[in-house]
């Protein structure tokens, strides 16, 4: 009976006393193999989390790359009010989709919200959009003991801070005589160290070597150079602020004088000398006829030099060049008895050489040049350190040196009417979002006179922002402390308060949909063209998401494909244990079976009963 038992069920435990050991393991495997039919079917509806974020997020990216596509249009002159107005009404039609596409669903679950399935997560007004969701975490046990979050926190995704408004900001903080060059280089002062200018036309000159290791304000700096300059004999350069108000100029007046280091290309006002042939001609009429080579010149010294020695070389003795006792030109000498009875001309009528090296003209017994009038050339070098690289002035310059932006650090106690670069805060109102909440400030408020009563204003306004100077130490930023939020400052009318404070914008997906829209309502294609940016990492905050889903999407048929080789390795391990050896089991029923009649026949011929026994039973 037990052999046709496990015959008909294909088993050979049919009751757990059949094979107590192997029953246990029995149980055993088919707990693990219950744990992975349920690991896989949480990975099934993970999976169908994760598609459906996949598709949402596609789409969410199409309307941001849509809306990038129309700023990009509207951002420049080609289209006029009535077109940006049809374009705002696009935006405006894209926004509505987002909020909807926030608000998507899974089997009657907000996928958006959190724990909060049953809640719609986002919810427009005219001036932002809010999360109403919460933080939570949907996961699914994908294996023992692991847990994976499935879930797209909407708030993270569409109103986190991608930028923060005005951390690039630079209000130009003017710079004047009593400016600390501590306060210089965004606060990294000035190396108190020295320098030297030199005048490159002259090499008669002293070098001056400029130290303002006792200076502490602009003024000392500047009063240093002076004085020295003036010291040192260098009196046609003078510095002083610049009138671009965070600067130092080097003025340099022309003075005409030159030296035997004065280069060609600094003569005649800058218009150098013709080197093409670069030839000049020196002749008698008769005999002499030389043409001398200046191609290869480069300063007044090298034309002296080579004018001598190829007049010499030609046979002309007691004929020299030099610069005159003015040192404003070049003289030449004829120093024989009878004088040659020369004269320099240019070499051809193309040639301009000796015209632009003033000596045209019969020498007699002598010529004096025409004044060369070269312009003003100075090197400005560093002895050690940094300083002339600190105060912008470092390097060869002709004319005046207009020196770099010294760029003072932007400081609490810094005056309003101290910013771009001295001719104060640009007048106006600004308009803050946060949400559903709206804030105007003012900035022709008369209270509002340092950097400190702006960042009062914004602290104090009642909305969850926190306002300091960014870190570059140039400008003021503002923050959004609440993530549940959009987040938006525009320029209240037609004003661009604003964008001269470098706050437009918004610093979330939402926010920057909403200004778009506004700017495009308002005609404002600066502001249009301000947000390209914004759409640009909004896209690419986008894209990032899609990649996590598909990270988790990735893990997510790894652990599949995983438990689906264990289900097999156990169903195995089972079978080995309950399926029955159907070969063997013939065999043996078969012999059990021939045994069993056997012993049928043996008995009947051992017992066989008489007559008498039937009738007596």
């Amino acid at each position: 009976m037990d052999l046709q038992t496990n015959m008909s069920s294909g088993r050979q435990i049919n009751k757990p006393s059949d094979d107590p050991l192997g029953t246990m393991r029995d149980l055993g495997y088919r707990t693990e193999l219950a744990k992975i039919a349920q690991f896989r079917k949480n990975i099934s509806q993970a999976l169908n989390w994760l598609n459906t974020y996949e598709a949402t997020m596609a789409d969410m990216k199409d309307f941001v790359s849509s809306a990038k596509e129309i700023a990009v249009a509207m951002a420049n002159g080609n289209y006029d009010d009535i077109a940006r107005d049809a374009s705002a009404q696009e935006i405006r039609s894209i926004l509505e989709q987002m909020v909807q596409l926030g608000n998507g669903e899974l089997e009657g679950r907000r996928i958006f919200a959190g724990f909060k399935t049953k809640v719609q997560p986002f919810v427009a007004a005219g001036t932002g959009v809010t999360y109403e969701g919460d933080g939570g975490e949907i996961q699914f046990e994908i294996e023992s003991s692991l847990r994976m979050t499935v879930n797209v926190n909407g708030s993270d995704m569409l109103l986190a801070q991608l930028s923060t408004l005005g951390e690039e900001a630079d209000l130009n903080i003017g710079v004047v005589g009593t400016t600390l060059l501590a306060d210089l280089q965004l606060g990294g002062g000035i190396d108190l160290g020295t320098f030297t200018i030199t005048d490159r036309n002259l090499d008669f000159l002293p070098v001056s070597t400029i130290d303002i290791s006792a200076a502490t304000t602009v003024d000392d700096a500047i009063n240093a150079i002076n004085a020295q300059l003036a010291a040192d004999g260098i009196t046609n350069l003078t510095a002083k602020l610049g009138s671009e108000g965070n600067n130092i100029v080097l003025e340099a007046t022309e003075n005409g004088q030159i030296s035997n280091s004065t280069l060609l290309s600094k003569l005649n006002s800058g218009n150098g000398v013709d080197g093409d042939p670069g030839e000049i001609r020196v002749t008698n009429g008769t005999g002499i006829d030389v043409r001398i080579d200046l191609s290869g010149t480069q300063t007044i010294s090298d034309v002296i030099t080579e004018f001598n020695a190829q007049l010499a070389a030609a046979g002309v003795a007691n004929v020299s060049m030099a610069i005159n006792a003015t040192n404003t030109g070049l003289v030449i000498n004829d120093t024989n008895g009878v004088p040659l009875g020369l004269s320099i001309a240019n070499a051809d009528e193309t040639s301009t050489t000796a015209t632009d090296l003033g000596i045209v003209g019969d020498i007699d017994a002598s010529l004096a040049g025409e004044d060369l009038n070269p312009v003003t050339f100075f090197e400005v070098s560093e002895v050690a350190g940094t300083t002339a690289a600190d105060l912008g002035i470092l390097g060869e310059f002709s004319g005046n040196r207009v020196g770099d932006d010294l760029d003072p650090a932007l400081k609490a106690t810094d005056l309003l009417s101290s910013l771009n670069n001295g001719l104060g805060l640009q007048g106006g109102s600004i308009v803050i979002y946060q949400g559903e909440l709206s804030l105007e400030i003012d900035l022709d408020d008369s209270t509002l006179t340092t950097i400190q009563d702006l960042l009062d204003a914004f602290n104090n306004s009642g909305l969850d922002v926190t306002a300091t100077i960014n870190a570059a130490g140039q400008g003021i930023q503002v923050v959004n402390n609440d993530t549940t939020k959009s987040f938006v400052i525009e320029d209240a009318d037609s004003n661009a308060a604003a964008k001269a404070l470098g706050l437009f914008g918004s610093s979330d997906i939402m926010g920057t949909l909403i200004v778009l829209r506004d700017a495009l309502e308002n005609d404002d294609q600066e502001g249009t063209g301000m947000l390209l940016a914004n759409l640009d990492d909004s896209i690419e905050h986008l894209l990032k998401y899609r990649a996590r889903i598909g990270a988790r999407a990735i893990r997510l048929y790894t652990a599949d494909n995983r438990l689906v080789d264990m289900d097999l390795s156990f169903t195995s391990l089972l079978s080995e244990v309950e399926d029955a050896d159907m070969a063997e089991l013939v065999t043996d029923l078969a012999t059990y079976e021939n045994n069993y009649q056997a012993s049928l026949m043996a008995a009947a011929k051992i017992i066989q009963p008489s007559l008498l026994y039937f009738l007596s039973r």
